[in-house]
């Protein structure tokens, strides 16, 4: 399955959770199935009981990360985004900027770049395609940051 779909799944999760939602199996399991009905690529070719234990994994990871990290993910965002404040943010484009700031910072495999375009394509399929070049920005702003040498990951 493509990671894009995992994205989208642990996307999904977050809001969820961050919304007082449980986050939990059964939820997983009802984002699968609207991936299935959206017909978001990759995703048609999941059983029933998957996603498959790489993705569920990956899913996990990001969703208790970007919950265990928020403040920190929070400060890098507004930081990054000169004349915004969290609030007045579209809450999903903010939700994508937390998965793909976490996965920046803490998921090595994952070069910062994919991230980004990961994230661009779910805020094209989830948010306004016009917010695109904003996400892009915040992103580009902290990846160049954590590109830095001096720069500590906690």
């Amino acid at each position: 399955m493509s990671r894009i779909t995992a994205r989208a799944a642990a996307m999904q999760l977050i809001y969820e959770k961050l919304s007082g939602g449980q986050g939990g199996e059964e939820s997983l399991q009802m984002v699968y199935d609207e991936l299935r009905q959206d017909g978001v690529p990759g995703v048609e070719r999941v059983g029933k009981s998957e996603p498959n234990s790489e993705d569920r994994a990956y899913i996990t990871r990001v969703l208790e990360g970007v919950i265990q990290k928020r403040y920190l993910i929070d400060e890098k965002i507004e930081n990054a985004s000169v004349g915004w404040t969290l609030d007045r943010m579209p809450l999903v484009d903010l939700i994508i900027m937390r998965l793909a700031v976490w996965e920046m910072m803490y998921e090595e495999e994952v070069p910062g770049n994919v991230s980004i375009a990961e994230a661009l394509e779910l805020t094209e399929r989830y948010s306004d395609p016009a917010d695109k070049k904003f996400v892009n920005g915040v992103l580009g702003t902290i990846l160049r940051e954590l590109e830095q040498p001096e720069t500590v990951k906690e």
